[in-house]
């Protein structure tokens, strides 16, 4: 899954898996872009003859891989019935926003501390082409790059666990976000914010920007899913991107900010790209 490139598709679509020594890493990452795309959904069962076919390889590494994404909560095996693509539930989404909040936010300080603007170019890049998918109101294209920015973050921190706990996390969340984001209004929204958390890692200080990071996830996360962030939760959200897309620290809680940033409104994909 990290740095991982997809290699030309057969006439069934995927190609075979041709190196022994790692395949069932290759085959658990294979099954993880095949759900990832929406080959498969949630719920669905995956059939060992079936996954088999598809790359090539005998059924073996296909029940090993299965064994291992399990482990991963990507798939629940049943004993009996047979494995099949997870579903989790809003609670199971809760959980995997708090983790997934307090990681990005350790990603984004040890890449703002680094600060290394070749590296950062990467994500100014990105940001440009999420308005650009924005603009077409390409809603899947706009997920697709949102993710990558998130990812790349965190390959950026060079923290090998935090970098796998990442990758099994995005998965969940993506199986429950699946069809959930339709509103073009809020896409445009949070691609700014996007764009304004890229821009923080070179001009704040480390602390902060962690700290933006993880707020943001938070908030971010709860207006998708249409919910209240829970009061379990409220202490971890110290910063906030207003309306005018600004950055504030938050004093008590979160109707009470004070400026952090006189970051300029932000509009326009050059902007976005600078």
């Amino acid at each position: 899954m990290q740095g991982y490139q997809h290699p030309p598709k057969s006439s069934n679509g995927f190609m075979g898996i041709s190196r022994p020594p790692s395949l069932t890493n290759q085959v658990s990452k294979r099954i993880v872009d095949a759900i990832d795309e929406g080959v498969f959904q949630p719920g669905e069962r995956l059939v060992e003859t079936r996954l088999a076919e598809m790359f090539q390889v005998s059924r073996g590494p296909i029940r090993e891989a299965l064994k291992a994404l399990e482990s991963e909560n990507i798939v629940v095996i049943k004993p009996g019935r047979g494995t099949f693509v997870a579903s989790p539930s809003y609670e199971d989404v809760e959980q995997i926003v708090a983790v997934r909040a307090v990681l990005e936010g350790l990603a984004a300080r040890a890449v703002a501390a680094q600060g290394d603007k070749s590296e950062l170019s990467q994500l100014k890049l990105l940001c440009k082409s999420i308005q650009d998918a924005v603009k077409r109101e390409d809603i899947t294209g706009y997920q697709q790059l949102e993710w990558r920015v998130h990812e790349v973050l965190c390959q950026l921190s060079k923290n090998r666990l935090l970098i796998q706990s990442w990758q099994s996390m995005r998965c969940q969340l993506r199986l429950y976000w699946r069809g959930k984001i339709t509103n073009i209004a809020l896409v445009e929204k949070l691609a700014l914010q996007t764009c304004v958390l890229v821009r923080s890692l070179t001009e704040n200080d480390p602390n902060e920007v962690g700290d933006l990071f993880r707020s943001h996830i938070i908030l971010a996360s709860y207006e998708i899913m249409n919910k209240p962030v829970p009061n379990w939760l409220e202490s971890y959200i110290t910063h906030l991107i207003d309306a005018d897309y600004r950055i504030h620290r938050l004093r008590n809680n979160l109707a009470r900010a004070t400026t952090l940033t006189e970051a300029d409104h932000i509009a326009g994909s050059e902007s976005l790209a600078t």
